[in-house]
């Protein structure tokens, strides 16, 4: 069995965290308080996937913005997202991120089709990152599946063990990774552990109560 690695020290200090009104930050990420450790951590990395997977950094002068915002509208995504926004809004959120050093934003397609809006981003920069002991090198992955055709036939959990690779491999001192989503999203739930997730707790994050579901680089035994 694997050691847990003993978490970084002071990774941050209570911070105010802002909702802008205009989507041009994260209201999740913090940017206080932030240890030396998670500032030379830096960025997310966008992981290189195989076939039939291809992972690229979202363009907010592109169309990316108004796909989106497409996908957001569905119902199945906005019952939990609550960001049917409209492109232009989508756009400034894009830029605020890409700006941070804690999200980025990415398109997932499968054999060329868009799928998947994804947001990977540093735990230790993120609100999450307050409810458990977050080291300066986790990773977090937030995704919603657009199309509704493609739900439900197995993509999401696919998609969610080549984006884990695929982060394991482009951060070698990334040890877990994490995904939060909302307590009550059974489907979430069964894809990330389907996929190899294990559920460490849950926590209530201000904005919703949240499943911390985690798959580590060296699993070791959780209580669930």
């Amino acid at each position: 069995m694997a050691a847990e690695l003993a978490p970084d020290r002071d990774i941050r200090r209570p911070a105010q965290l802002d909702r802008p009104a205009d989507a041009a930050a994260s209201f999740r990420e913090v940017r206080d308080g932030l240890s030396d450790a998670v500032i030379a951590a830096g960025p997310p990395p966008v992981p290189v996937l195989g076939p039939p997977w291809q992972l690229r950094q979202a363009d907010p002068d592109s169309g990316d913005p108004a796909l989106i915002a497409e996908w957001m509208s569905l119902p199945h995504v906005d019952r939990f997202w609550d960001q049917a926004w409209p492109a232009g809004r989508w756009a400034a959120a894009l830029r605020g991120q890409l700006a941070g050093e804690c999200t980025r934003p990415c398109v997932a397609s499968y054999e060329g089709i868009p799928l998947a809006y994804l947001e990977l981003y540093r735990t230790a920069r993120d609100v999450v990152g307050r409810h458990y002991p977050a080291h300066a090198h986790d990773l977090g992955v937030h995704i919603a599946i657009g199309p509704p055709d493609d739900i439900g036939r197995g993509h999401g959990r696919a998609l969610v063990r080549a984006v884990v690779a695929g982060l394991f491999a482009a951060d070698r001192r990334c040890a877990r990774v994490l995904a939060d989503p909302d307590a009550t999203h059974a489907v979430a739930r069964r894809m990330f552990t389907a996929a190899g997730f294990s559920l460490m707790q849950e926590s209530d994050l201000g904005h919703k109560r949240a499943a911390l579901l985690v798959a580590d680089r060296h699993p070791v035994l959780r209580s669930t």
